[in-house]
């Protein structure tokens, strides 16, 4: 989603590397998320790699810390300010959001606030490999945070079973189910905004109306049942109309 930084002719090498810089940051994160969450993920996810016993304990350290490693080297390359903000996501969105002395995950809110602010500093990461950053880039980042703490309260829903601390657990499926449906029209505020500046991005918002319609039908209807399906929705409004953007300015180049 933070692709957006870089839509302005500029489609080169760095931005594939930019692109798996941040890919070896999240999937680091994923292991370390998955290290603390071992016991939880025996009932959640039983069929993980460390929880179901396919990798053991010690290689999912040297992989995360390989991961890690590879990403920070290879954005040091590309920006400096990219490293930082990398380096910054691997303290916010890894350490404090898994590891017990914080647990940032364990509460409702916090969490997604978490997660916001880490890939609203990729998106910025990201335009500083091309530009300066400029009141555009802070625009994008904006976007960016909000899209992220608004639609991630969904993907709770699936988790019920085996989460301790969740917003559906703490105020109940239904109201939670209802704040969510009430949350993911923020995003519509930014984007709107900027699409009164750049006009395609009105094709951004009109997916993006259409996939948390989807979205909304099920959090009304069974948001517990159809966790799987709501959160693979979910997925889907996070990066299909960035995509589609994306592939606009492409096409317009040539």
């Amino acid at each position: 989603m933070a692709i957006n930084c870089a839509i302005l002719g500029m489609w080169d090498y760095r931005a594939i590397l930019v692109i798996l810089a941040g890919t070896m940051i999240h999937s680091g994160c994923d292991i370390l998320n998955d290290i603390f969450d071992f016991e939880i993920d025996k009932i959640c996810k039983p069929n993980g790699a460390i929880a179901s016993g396919q990798m053991s304990m010690k290689k999912a350290w040297i992989y995360m810390a390989l991961l890690f490693f590879a990403a920070l080297l290879l954005s040091l390359k590309l920006s400096f300010i990219l490293f930082l903000c990398l380096l910054a996501g691997i303290i916010i969105g890894g350490i404090m959001y898994s590891h017990p002395m914080f647990r940032f995950k364990d509460i409702p809110g916090i969490a997604m606030l978490d997660m916001a602010v880490c890939f609203a500093l990729e998106s910025i990461g990201l335009w500083s490999v091309y530009s300066p950053l400029s009141p555009d880039s802070l625009m994008v980042a904006a976007y960016v945070f909000v899209l992220i703490f608004s639609l991630t309260f969904m993907k709770d829903f699936k988790d019920v079973a085996g989460d301790i601390n969740s917003l559906p657990l703490k105020i109940g499926i239904r109201r939670a189910a209802i704040v969510c449906s009430l949350l993911v029209v923020l995003p519509l505020i930014p984007l709107l905004y900027a699409a009164t500046k750049y006009h395609y991005l009105f094709l951004a918002a009109l997916i993006y109306v259409v996939l948390i319609a989807g979205c909304i039908q099920m959090l009304l209807d069974d948001p517990v049942a159809k966790g799987n399906k709501l959160k693979d929705r979910m997925i889907m409004a996070l990066t299909m109309p960035n995509f589609m953007v994306l592939l606009v300015k492409m096409l317009s180049i040539f």
